[in-house]
């Protein structure tokens, strides 16, 4: 099977990724998995999904009982001998089988098993390293099952990955066996093949001859965040620039530095770009901001580790704050500026507004933002917040109302405008309607900032009331 990347997916494959990801940040797991879950039966060929899946269920997996565990495995005694024959003629839709089990309970290894198979029969080795990694975290100690993760990793052209867990078998083992330190070796030489330091491409096993190529996927679809990976990509780049020096390569190995954390190399290459380019592009803009940013709190980092080392360490870091913050401002209000048109930008400066208590400023970016359909929602609720901000709990709560009129899913912009508007019933005495917005948000994610404490509170109360009238 030919991998792809999520950018030559179907756009509903796109879509599918970033609402996944947008539950999930709002930990609402659970729709996290079922918005991923038909996106992976359909394309199996596209690796991040399976990384994604498993990544969300075993998260997912922390908030279910025993209870949920006994179904599946009950279920798996009458399914798994079906799909593992269906594999043998039929492996995709196999491995469609064994998602819908798995988005249901992940900590199912008679499944699991299945999907490995089924993903080496389909040449997908994403599938197996996905299936293999979920045992090997949930029931480690399988030596077995960990070699075989091994293998697969390679097959992926994750070797370092491969060499970490070579490396962790001989570590944990008393015989000094002969076979290991073969494997170790295989391991390492394939390791160095990954990392660039290699003669003849053509001399190591299938598929290793592109790692660099997966690599540099993983980068542009923002999926890698290994600092030494991140490496491999630095001298991909470092070498390419001294043959041909180009505004896209050097942006690449910004991003590259950026992921290995080196701000102050990354911040170089934007800077170098920006001037390049001549004109101001706002997306870049940002990037040298999030690189100067990340530099100074990178070094915030270092005088709070150890400030007697430094002088005036506690000078130092309120002088970095605050550049932080006026450096966000001043960039985030240029570019507002500039772009006057560009609804993004007019809206990030109302966020910054609002958190910097200029809320009448907020309000009247807010106030136009809104009228544009794609800002609207997120406008009105930004809106609603100024006027609790103003003590009018009132018109907050007609705002919260109005954005969401327009929001079908509960998603974290919804339990956003949900959790405000309890706020403001709150403020206004109408404890029933508070308690209605607060129950929706729990019902689906019971975590969700101090909504339990909210609930808790007010139920109490009205049971109070209820044994002072009787």
């Amino acid at each position: 099977m030919e991998r792809k990347t999520v950018s030559q997916a179907p756009i509903f494959v796109r879509d599918a990724v970033n609402r996944a990801a947008q539950q999930a940040a709002g930990r609402d797991f659970a729709g996290a998995v079922k918005t991923l879950l038909p996106a992976i039966k359909r394309n199996p060929d596209i690796p991040l999904l399976f990384e994604k899946i498993r990544e969300y269920e075993l998260n997912k997996l922390k908030t279910q009982g025993s209870s949920g565990k006994f179904g599946a495995v009950l279920t798996a005694i009458f399914k798994v001998p079906i799909i593992a024959i269906i594999a043998t003629f039929d492996p995709l839709k196999a491995m469609a089988m064994c998602e819908e089990s798995l988005a249901e309970y992940v900590d199912n290894t008679a499944v699991l098993n299945v999907l490995a198979s089924a993903s080496d029969r389909a040449d997908a080795p994403w599938g197996v390293v996905s299936a293999l990694k979920v045992m090997c975290k949930l029931h480690p100690g399988n030596e077995n099952r960990m070699r075989r993760l091994a293998d697969a990793m390679q097959m992926n052209n994750q070797a370092l990955d491969a060499l970490k867990i070579h490396q962790e078998l001989m570590k944990n083992t008393s015989v000094d066996s002969l076979a290991k330190q073969a494997e170790l070796r295989s391991a390492m030489a394939l390791a160095s093949i990954e990392r660039g330091n290699f003669n003849d491409r053509n001399s190591n096993k299938a598929n290793t001859a592109d790692a660099e190529d997966a690599v540099i996927s993983q980068l542009l679809e923002g999926t890698i965040h290994d600092a030494e990976q991140a490496q491999l990509l630095i001298n991909r780049f470092t070498a390419e620039l001294k043959k041909n020096d180009s505004i896209d390569m050097r942006r690449k190995l910004a991003d590259a530095y950026m992921v290995a954390e080196r701000f102050d190399e990354a911040l170089q290459e934007y800077r170098t770009v920006a001037d390049k380019i001549g004109v101001m592009d706002p997306v870049l803009d940002k990037h040298i901001e999030k690189a100067y940013i990340s530099q100074l709190k990178q070094n915030i980092a270092i005088l709070k580790a150890n400030p007697s080392a430094y002088e005036n360490a506690e000078g130092q870091i309120a002088e970095f704050e605050a550049e932080c913050q006026n450096y966000r401002w001043r960039h985030t209000v240029q570019r507002a500026e500039k772009f006057s048109g560009d609804m993004q930008l007019q809206f990030d400066l109302g966020v910054l507004q609002f958190e910097r208590g200029m809320i009448d400023d907020a309000v009247a970016t807010f106030t136009r933002v809104s009228d544009n359909p794609q800002k609207r929602r997120a406008s009105l609720v930004y809106l609603g917040r100024c006027s609790l901000e103003k003590n009018n709990p009132a018109e907050a709560a007609n705002f919260f109302e109005d954005a969401l009129k327009e929001m079908f899913r509960m998603d974290i912009q919804k339990r956003e405008a949900l959790y405000y508007l309890g706020n403001s019933r709150e403020l206004l005495g109408e404890k029933e309607k508070a308690l209605e917005c607060y129950r929706k948000i729990h019902a689906n994610m019971d975590n969700y900032r101090d909504v339990p404490q909210r609930l808790a509170a007010l139920t109490a109360e009205d049971a109070g009331n209820a044994e002072t009238t009787n």
